[in-house]
């Protein structure tokens, strides 16, 4: 038999559509939350054209983006400060809906199963029907709301600033269960099979069962945080305010190695990257660099002219940096050899979403951008 892998992959293709428009769930290759996918691992396999030029562009008023866009379905989702909620088209920029709130928004949105889950400066978490904008329904927490939510099965699971983590089913909105920190948290829960590991202004990291919510074992001491974890195989990778970053089993929680280094890491507000064996982080103090995620030592380093308080991302073989002075950096993930640059007017304080060799990042002045190849 003459196997042709162009056919496989079209056949392929065809199928991860026909998945995703009539299960309603998101395509193989989206970027449907805020790390991208449940291990938040801010990574995904699918590559972005060798040449990157800027397709559209949509500028908004108001007081700009704080969380970032994901993509779903040939579409982008956005929410900003100003209570707005987007769908637009990924190709052209089009817009299909627009919801406005007496509310604003700060955590990046998530979608699953046909629908748009969103958590507002209130502490609600909004459920709409992704094709319409229309709300299916709403649940209040007790303090704002700043992360991306993230699935386990058929229920959403997501963090408020009241210091608790929720699980709702994600049809009817209705509580499955709550834990409770004794602080606030301001990063999303990460899950590894049927465990989720959270940290939090506690200095805690929290290791929880997702089916009944309860702790599987005693929280680990590592200060303070609110960086998403990002699980990686055997590893769950966590940096903190303190400007360390910890690798910590799955399975049996032990620490792998801490990594420290003042030279390079100064104040973690943000996620790390994962992919091919490489941990990719941008501390506060204008340095974006690589670490090996079986060692802990740097593999490369490289200087910014400022300061990324955006989580990096990982397409294909590309880092993608989104700087706070309005710079997009596309790095190569082995050397840490600089790609490409756009400047933009602005900053970006939410990560990228990549999907379908179409980069979309959002700022603060209330543009959202989408780069990819430009057809001839």
């Amino acid at each position: 038999m003459n196997f042709q892998p162009w056919l496989f992959k079209s056949r392929f293709a065809v199928l991860s559509i026909w998945l995703g428009v009539f299960l309603g769930g998101p395509l193989l290759a989206d970027w449907p939350m805020g790390r991208g996918n449940p291990q938040g691992t801010g990574a995904t396999e699918e590559s972005l054209p060798e040449q990157l030029e800027l397709l559209w562009q949509l500028d908004l008023d108001g007081l700009g983006f704080d969380g970032g866009p994901i993509i779903a379905n040939g579409k982008v989702f956005a929410n900003d400060h100003d209570g707005r909620i987007l769908s637009l088209d990924l190709e052209t920029g089009k817009e299909f809906w627009r919801v406005e709130m007496d509310t604003g928004f700060v955590a990046t949105p998530a979608f699953n199963q046909g629908l748009l889950f969103v958590g507002d400066y209130d502490g609600v978490l909004h459920a709409l029907n992704a094709a319409d904008g229309k709300e299916r329904w709403s649940f209040e927490t007790g303090m704002e709301i700043t992360a991306s939510p993230n699935f386990y099965g058929d229920s959403v699971v997501f963090t408020s600033q009241d210091g608790t983590l929720y699980r709702l089913d994600q049809q009817t909105g209705e509580l499955i269960w709550k834990y409770e920190t004794q602080e606030p948290i301001l990063c999303g829960a990460s899950l590894a099979g049927d465990v989720t590991f959270l940290g939090g202004c506690d200095e805690r990291l929290h290791i929880v069962d997702v089916r009944d919510g309860k702790p599987v074992a005693e929280p680990i001491t590592i200060g303070p945080t609110a960086s998403t974890p990002s699980v990686m195989g055997a590893s769950v990778l966590i940096p903190t305010h303190a400007g360390d970053i910890f690798n910590f089993q799955t399975k049996d929680y032990a620490e792998r190695w801490r990594f420290k280094d003042e030279k390079l890491s100064d104040e973690f507000k943000n996620s790390v990257a994962v992919k091919d064996g490489l941990v990719v982080a941008t501390g506060r103090n204008k340095r974006v660099f690589a670490v090996e995620i079986e060692t802990g030592k740097v593999r490369w380093s490289q200087m910014l002219r400022k300061r990324s308080d955006a989580s990096p991302i990982i397409a294909g073989d590309s880092v993608v940096i989104a700087a706070a002075d309005g710079r997009i950096i596309r790095f190569d993930l082995q050397t840490g050899e600089e790609k490409w640059m756009f400047e933009v007017k602005g900053a970006f304080l939410a990560a990228p979403a990549a999907s379908d060799g179409k980069l979309v990042l959002a700022n603060d002045r209330g543009s959202i951008f989408c780069f990819g190849a430009k057809k001839p």
